[in-house]
């Protein structure tokens, strides 16, 4: 039988050998493995979401303190950024630095200057967004709703991948020995078998 009946119509006897006289104590031992895979998996989708879940509500907790404690001013470059240029080889030679000088107001409403990201080719003169902490030193910009989503996605898909991986490679690790003894015992009977013959 073929198609996703028949698959499921396989499957169901890897894992419930019934009480075909041709299954060895071996075969069930494989199903019963085999079936724990399944549930342990469905079991751990639940898991999954759950941990997802808390990710995203603490980095969502973490995102609404940074909002809390940090100011978007404009900042005022005194240089230009410089832009890479490409060396000989094609690879990009990176002429600027970490940040480049600017000038902003804190919020306590006093000059500053220091050096801040900008992005590259940006010429001197020009306001750019620059995100403060309380104490009007630069900061990086708050969490937003697509990293947040993004971390809670991730943690979870990993959280349920990691889980799958250790129930499949217990399972192959499990079947690897079944098969070692199978053929041990085929080995066996074979053995068995010829010296059977031989008395004919």
């Amino acid at each position: 039988m073929n198609g996703p009946f028949g698959w499921s119509a396989r499957f169901w006897r890897r894992i419930h050998p019934g009480r075909n006289p041709l299954a060895r104590r071996s075969d069930r031992v494989e199903g019963a493995m085999l079936l724990v895979v399944v549930l342990g998996m469905l079991i751990a989708l639940p898991l999954a979401v759950f941990v997802g879940g808390a990710t995203y509500r603490g980095q969502a907790a973490i995102s609404e303190q940074q909002h809390a404690t940090r100011h978007l001013v404009t900042a005022t470059l005194l240089e230009a950024v410089p832009v890479p240029t490409p060396a000989a080889d094609n690879s990009i030679v990176d002429n600027g630095s970490p940040g480049v000088r600017a000038r902003w107001t804190a919020p306590d409403g006093s000059e500053r200057t220091g050096a801040i990201p900008a992005d590259p080719g940006t010429p001197a003169g020009k306001p750019v967004p620059l995100w403060l902490t309380a104490s009007g030193d630069p900061a990086p910009a708050p969490l937003n709703s697509t990293e947040i989503t993004t971390a809670g996605i991730v943690v979870g898909a990993f959280f349920w991948l990691a889980s799958a991986s250790v129930l499949v490679a217990g399972y192959w690790a499990g079947r690897l020995i079944l098969d070692r003894r199978r053929g041990s015992q085929w080995d066996h009977a074979w053995a068995t078998a010829r010296q059977k013959w031989a008395r004919f």
